[in-house]
């Protein structure tokens, strides 16, 4: 296979570079997901505490993260201590 003229590779790598800019879009994207998905989680196991009508210990059974672990991630949102 020859090799391709300068032209030919220039034009081959803009075609990757923007699909590197396409995937790093999508993975900044994803981690935005992320993390507003898990505000939503923390915030309404915050407000499950804060009624009193669960334990940490109950939260970190359905989630199987540690209490120490809940603890942590449900402080900014708690109204109570």
């Amino acid at each position: 296979m020859p090799r391709p003229d300068k032209e030919t590779r220039a034009a081959a790598k803009a075609r990757i570079a923007e699909l590197k800019k396409t995937r790093d879009q999508a993975h900044e994207d994803a981690e935005k997901a992320k993390a507003a998905a898990d505000e939503v989680m923390w915030r309404a196991i915050a407000a499950e505490l804060d009624k009193g009508e669960a334990l940490q210990l109950d939260a970190a059974e359905a989630t199987d993260f540690s209490r120490d672990h809940i603890a942590k991630r449900t402080k900014q949102y708690r109204t109570k201590d």
